[in-house]
């Protein structure tokens, strides 16, 4: 008899456990606020070697995200589509499909500009949320170590 795989949520919190404790702690905080603001949407987690990613949206298609949140080392940082209008100039970077903001902590979310970004990015996507059905986790993709080459044929 075979082991059931881990849960999505056990599978994040493992992705998480490899990042610094400050960094966990704010992505754990910046996820159930994500959450809130997507009900009902399809919650795509990404485990790079570098990098883990989690994108909102209503479909399991992760180009189809509304938002996105990078965790790595150095920080957190929230992406948006780059036809987002930024009438506050907070969108950083010159990514030819998206840019971001880096969160400074799991707050800045609640508030100010980045609130407005993510209120902006729900309406420019047309997408209505139904509030009567969980966000859903699904792990899209897991770091796959390549196997060594040997050198032999």
């Amino acid at each position: 008899m075979s082991a059931r795989p881990p849960s999505p949520s056990a599978q994040l919190s493992a992705f998480l456990s490899r990042f610094p404790p400050e960094i966990v702690a704010m992505a754990k905080g910046c996820l159930p606020r994500l959450r809130r603001a997507f009900p009902g949407s399809y919650e795509l987690v990404y485990d790079y070697s570098k990098s883990l990613v989690v994108a909102f949206g209503m479909s399991e298609r992760g180009y189809e995200a509304i938002v996105a949140i990078s965790i790595d080392p150095r920080g957190v940082r929230l992406y948006f589509d780059k036809s987002l209008p930024d009438p506050q100039g907070l969108l950083e970077g010159s990514g030819t499909k998206v840019r971001s903001v880096t969160l400074e902590a799991a707050s800045d979310l609640d508030h100010g500009g980045v609130k407005a970004l993510i209120q902006a990015a729900i309406k420019h996507s047309g997408v209505a949320f139904p509030k009567d059905r969980p966000t859903r986790m699904v792990v899209k993709s897991a770091s796959k170590k390549k196997p060594r080459k040997t050198g032999r044929a």
